[in-house]
C-alpha cells in the first residue's frame, strides 16, 4: 500500500483596492459629472433678474414715488438693459404713458419732469368724485359772474387729502394735490381768489382733448 501525500491548499490573498482602480475612477467621474450637471440645471432654472415693477395702476403724467414701486424677479428677454433695476432711479421721474400694476418699469416710459409747482386745491362736499393718486381730472370754476369755466383741462392727481384736517374747506370736502407749470399754478390760485368761486372736479378717462383752449378767467370776476 502506497503512502498518500496530502497537499495543503494555497491561500488566496485578498487584494487591497487601489485608488487607481479603473472602475473606481470611472465611478467617481460619473458622480462628479452628475453633480456639475445638476448644479447647472438648478442655476439655469432661476435665471431671473431683479428689476423694478409698478405696484399700482398709474396714468400718464404721474410723478413716481417710492410707495408706487417695488422689486420683482423676472426672466427678462434680452437682459435687463431696457428695465430699471434700482428704485431710486425711478423716484421723481414722470410717466409718459399709462401703466398697470405688476408691469416692469422700462426706462423709455419715464421722463424728467419739467419745473412745476405743487398746488393744493380744496373742494367742498360733492364737488369732486372719489379719486386717488394717479387719476386724471378736469377742474371747473363757477361764480356769480360766470357759468362753469374750465380751469384745468387735464391734470394728474399726485395726492388726496381729507380737508377736515386742514384749515380750509368743509369738514366733508377733499383736497387734491397737483403738480403744475408756473402759468397753470398761477391760474389755479387766481381761480380760488375769485369772489364766490366754486370749484368742481371730474374724473377723466381716455385721451385728453388737446384742442380745448383755456379761456381767460376775468369774466368770472364780479364787475365793480
Amino acid at each position: 500500500m502506497s503512502a498518500v501525500t496530502a497537499t495543503s491548499p494555497v491561500p488566496r490573498r485578498v487584494r487591497v483596492p487601489s485608488w487607481l482602480d479603473v472602475r473606481l475612477v470611472i465611478g467617481l467621474m460619473l458622480v462628479l459629472g452628475s453633480m456639475l450637471l445638476g448644479a447647472r440645471v438648478v442655476a439655469g432654472a432661476d435665471a431671473r433678474t431683479r428689476v423694478v415693477e409698478f405696484s399700482a395702476d398709474l396714468h400718464r403724467g404721474s410723478v413716481l414715488t417710492r410707495d408706487e414701486l417695488g422689486y420683482a424677479r423676472a426672466a427678462v428677454p434680452g437682459g435687463a438693459a431696457n428695465y430699471l433695476t434700482d428704485i431710486g432711479a425711478a423716484v421723481g421721474r414722470q410717466l409718459n404713458r399709462d401703466v398697470v400694476r405688476g408691469e416692469l418699469v422700462p426706462g423709455a416710459a419715464l421722463d424728467l419732469p419739467p419745473p412745476t409747482t405743487s398746488v393744493v386745491i380744496p373742494f367742498g362736499p360733492d364737488a369732486a368724485p372719489k379719486v386717488a393718486a394717479g387719476d386724471r381730472v378736469e377742474i371747473w370754476l363757477s361764480s356769480p359772474a360766470c357759468p362753469a369755466t374750465v380751469v384745468l383741462a387735464d391734470v394728474t392727481v399726485q395726492a388726496v387729502h381729507d380737508s377736515s384736517t386742514r384749515s380750509f374747506g368743509s369738514a366733508q370736502g377733499v383736497s387734491l394735490v397737483v403738480e403744475l407749470p408756473t402759468d397753470l399754478a398761477r391760474r389755479v390760485i387766481d381761480a380760488m381768489a375769485v369772489d364766490g368761486a366754486v370749484l368742481r372736479a371730474g374724473r377723466l378717462r381716455g385721451d385728453a382733448d388737446d384742442a380745448a383752449d383755456l379761456v381767460d378767467l376775468d369774466s368770472c370776476r364780479a364787475k365793480k
